[in-house]
């Protein structure tokens, strides 16, 4: 653990999130800092983070992998959260076109939160958050995924 970051992680989350171990995420956000932070939160719950700085990357990713919960910023380069969202519900194979997402982002643009929930995103998060929320947020779209797709959690 770097030395400047301190396990804040009550009991509470470490229960509420260590019936997901070995379950994989994408993370999907133009920075590199976001996707070491959001990495390093959840791989210390020993769930699987993939990640990707831009939505086409993301998008062939979703494609080949199986992919529980998605967390996608709304402001990226070429290819905004939105667009990726579109293509993602476009999908034909219903297990992924359902994959539960989080738009995750710093974006000041008027009523993001609508139209991200109007675009297919399941929740919206402001950058920057309280980690409890955020991990709350996971904690319940990947209880929803694993509904869908393995059962026997």
């Amino acid at each position: 653990m770097p030395d400047n970051f301190e396990d804040t992680r009550s009991e509470k989350d470490r229960r509420d999130l260590d019936i997901f171990q070995g379950l994989t995420i994408l993370v999907v956000d133009d920075s590199t800092d976001i996707l070491f932070l959001i990495t390093y939160i959840f791989e210390s719950y020993a769930i699987q983070v993939m990640t990707a700085s831009n939505a086409f990357a993301a998008f062939e990713i979703i494609k080949q992998f199986t992919v529980y919960l998605l967390i996608i910023d709304i402001a990226m380069p070429f290819e905004n959260g939105y667009l990726l969202i579109q293509k993602v519900r476009s999908l034909t194979p219903p297990l992924t076109r359902e994959i539960p997402a989080i738009a995750f982002t710093g974006s000041s643009e008027d009523k993001v939160d609508k139209k991200a929930l109007a675009s297919g995103f399941q929740t919206y998060i402001q950058k920057p958050s309280y980690l409890e929320q955020f991990i709350a947020e996971v904690a319940k779209l990947l209880q929803l995924s694993c509904k869908r797709i393995c059962p026997s959690l």
